[in-house]
């Protein structure tokens, strides 16, 4: 029976058993914003098969769901799953001169696009900063900012046009399925089991304090309670519902924001080594674009637009961290704020406890009291300790399982390096010229 309870606690479907490879179609073709017409599946990737057929002409793809109609979150008892994404990006394998001609545009408008340096004050840094960074990529709302001027008609040029889009998503979706599990916990899971395990204790406690009043005496005999069946039973109850609660962090919703954020965490370590993968091509192109060209004009504009492809790269990966910071910012600050307001809720519902026993249950000011320092213990102190101490570090759940150390990030890309190496090439060959223009002047 327990090992039962412990699948239905941790059920997170095949897919997420078998580490999130997948998401079904039919999630493929929401996430894409629509209906899915005809698209070559062989035009993409193998795993962008699928998510290729949804995206429309409006290059409309993206993972932003409205909450609660997106059936594919599947839900434990009470948290819910995020399954991993489709790769929406292009190997660099399907990367030719066409494709860098579209990152190249994509380049020159991320270039020219405006930072506004006049914030508002209606809304948190972090939403500035992360309006910043959709404005560019787009979202569920607004299209890129470096989106080409005409509607995308190829394959490749729909993935190209929604892959950012796609990626901006993805991380709205996974902050707010994160904070909507750290939310159940602390505002809903652990107040109610806290509360309701309290109540049976209570009403024996006011049954017996009636009971000791009519038969005259001033006030119960805590000794008396510690015989008494009644007590003992609730007593078991209080500690029941202590239990449940520290095993719904334990089993259920520890589990869940680890078996989402590995999802994640693959999902964004395949996107970052795509990106730096075409990255490192690009400048290899670039160096050789005119081995290639026979015709002056052609070869500049290779080199051209494999070089603009080669920066767009670089700065989609310190835009795609700076995303993933932005979302880890806020999951601190809401797990933080959640905390409170759990503690809060247990405030209240021990001062409302406290408050209907003083104005119903007619009870003594020695029994309020016993009454009041349960109530302080319950609701206050082991309320404090399991919500701060016990569920210390919600967030650091998720920032403990970002294996960022194996994504190929901004910082450790060796970008200096690749910019000198094709600078050295570049003067070395200028300057050999000229040296050799000189000698055969002066001979």
């Amino acid at each position: 029976m327990f090992k039962a309870l412990l699948r239905m606690l941790g059920r997170g479907g095949r897919s997420a058993a078998m580490g999130g490879k997948r998401v079904t179609g039919a999630a493929a073709t929401r996430a894409a914003g629509g209906t899915a017409p005809v698209v070559d599946p062989a035009s993409v990737p193998e795993d962008d098969a699928e998510a290729a057929e949804a995206l429309n002409r409006e290059t409309g793809a993206f993972a932003e769901i409205a909450a609660g109609e997106h059936s594919d979150d599947e839900r434990t008892i009470f948290f819910k799953l995020f399954p991993r994404p489709r790769i929406l990006s292009l190997r660099h394998t399907e990367v030719d001169l066409e494709v860098a001609k579209l990152y190249a545009d994509k380049a020159r408008r991320f270039f020219a696009f405006p930072i506004n340096l006049s914030g508002q004050n209606s809304v948190f840094y972090e939403e500035s900063e992360g309006d910043y960074i959709e404005g560019i990529y787009g979202n569920n709302e607004q299209k890129p900012g470096v989106a080409a001027d005409r509607d995308p008609q190829t394959p490749k040029e729909r993935l190209i046009a929604a892959e950012d889009r796609y990626y901006v998503g993805t991380l709205t979706r996974m902050r707010r399925i994160t904070n909507q599990n750290t939310a159940i916990l602390f505002l809903r899971v652990a107040p109610i089991f806290l509360t309701l395990s309290f109540l049976p204790l209570l009403f024996v406690y006011l049954r017996t304090a009636n009971a000791v009043e009519a038969s005259g005496a001033s006030g119960i005999a805590l000794s008396s309670l510690a015989s008494d069946p009644l007590i003992l039973a609730s007593s078991a109850v209080l500690l029941a519902g202590l239990a449940a609660a520290v095993f719904s962090y334990f089993v259920s919703y520890k589990n869940q924001q680890i078996r989402n954020t590995l999802n994640f965490n693959g999902y964004v370590e395949t996107r970052l080594n795509r990106i730096n993968t075409i990255r490192t091509e690009a400048l290899k192109e670039a160096a050789n674009a005119e081995k290639d060209k026979v015709n002056e004009t052609e070869a500049i504009a290779a080199a051209v637009n494999w070089t603009l492809c080669y920066h767009w790269m670089i700065w989609r990966m310190f835009l795609n961290e700076h995303g993933i910071r932005n979302i880890l910012f806020q999951i601190r600050r809401n797990s933080d704020l959640y905390k409170w307001g759990g503690f809060g809720l247990m405030l209240l519902a021990g001062a409302v406890i406290l408050g209907l026993s003083w104005v119903f249950a007619g009870l003594s000011p020695t029994d309020l009291g016993f009454l009041a320092a349960g109530v302080a213990i319950w609701f206050v102190l082991v309320a404090w300790v399991l919500l701060f101490h016990v569920f210390a570090d919600p967030a650091g759940l998720v920032e403990g399982r970002m294996y960022s150390g194996e994504w190929a990030r901004f910082h450790t890309s060796g970008i200096d390096k690749g910019l000198e190496d094709q600078i050295r090439r570049d003067k070395r060959e200028i300057l050999l010229y000229r040296n050799r223009f000189k000698n055969e002047n002066s001979l």
